[in-house]
């Protein structure tokens, strides 16, 4: 597994991580169990992984990955969680942040978490939620309970990522979450560039979701932008419209979709939400593989640059 530095956190982080969001909650909406996820965070560890990426609200999911990370050395691994901020009607108090973090740190069983991150900020709350909790976070940094502070948005709320630029242009956060992919490569063109200017660690997700996953979703979708005219109805013909990427290396479209995130040198780490072992096992040859052929690459930026759409959900 190649390991990259996480911005001015200095972290060494993986180019995968596992994150406990997605459609699967880290097994608790897919059906898998307990003990099904102590095997993928053991083969994610075996495998030379070392970020896990999880969040107070995604129901259990601290509490597992803590009964998971059970006697492994704390060095071994690089934990990040989040937390909600709450929003204009009923936002989080310093008083309900601290509580908030203190149950963190009991149900992932651990002194530090490594990176807290703002948990889906909107544009329009993210200058309340700083000024009223950036204190509280900065005191926790100083007794030792958190080492970083990030920032994540909501990636289909956001489509410009408008919260990420305006983090970026305060120099508050340590490490941005974005959502940056093949058919959203907006980031490309101003947040990531800025991110490496001002050294700040990206975590990238939503590399894949089902319009990767889902032949039917994609075509949706992609009809979708057509009809909006935000895509050129002869770019992509015919009912597997991105089945030209799947060859020699690349075996499937999510492949096709993680590589294209690991190939930018700006993103340090790239999360996989799988509950499945034999998934995480894909998305590790994917990353770790050869690259996307130069001119798929170039092809898909001709086809997707200039769309700011979610075509990954």
């Amino acid at each position: 597994m190649e390991y990259r530095t996480l911005g001015r956190t200095g972290l060494r982080v993986s180019r995968l991580g596992v994150g406990t969001g997605g459609p699967s909650q880290f097994g608790q909406r897919s059906g898998v169990c307990e003990n099904d996820i102590g095997k993928l965070v053991k083969l994610a560890l075996d495998r030379g992984i070392n970020f896990f990426d999880t969040a107070a609200a995604y129901r259990e999911s601290e509490a597992i990955l803590g009964r998971a990370l059970r006697g492994v050395p704390r060095d071994a691994y690089i934990l990040a969680t989040k937390f909600s901020a709450g929003d204009f009607e009923e936002p989080t108090t310093p008083e309900g942040l601290i509580q908030s973090v203190e149950r963190s740190l009991r149900h992932l069983r651990v002194e530090t978490i490594d990176i807290l991150q703002y948990h889906g900020l909107v544009p329009g709350f993210y200058r309340r939620a700083v000024e009223n909790l950036m204190p509280a976070l900065l005191k926790l940094k100083v007794e030792g309970k958190i080492r970083f502070i990030g920032a994540t948005e909501t990636f289909q709320r956001d489509e410009p990522h408008e919260m990420l630029s305006r983090a970026l242009g305060d120099d508050h956060f340590d490490t941005i979450m974005v959502g940056y992919n093949f058919l959203n490569p907006v980031p490309e063109k101003k947040l990531l560039p800025l991110c490496r200017e001002k050294n700040v660690g990206i975590i990238g997700m939503v590399p894949v979701r089902r319009s990767l996953s889902q032949p039917e979703h994609l075509r949706k979708r992609l009809d979708e932008a057509i009809d909006q005219g935000l895509l050129d109805p002869n770019a992509l013909p015919g009912d597997r419209p991105l089945d030209w990427l799947v060859k020699g290396a690349v075996t499937s479209l999510p492949a096709a979709g993680y590589k294209y995130v690991a190939a930018h040198p700006a993103i340090a780490t790239i999360l996989t939400g799988t509950s499945k072992v034999e998934h995480l096992d894909e998305n590790i040859a994917a990353v770790e593989g050869p690259p996307l052929p130069d001119e798929d690459m170039t092809r898909l930026r001709s086809i997707f640059g200039n769309l700011q759409y979610p075509l990954v959900s």
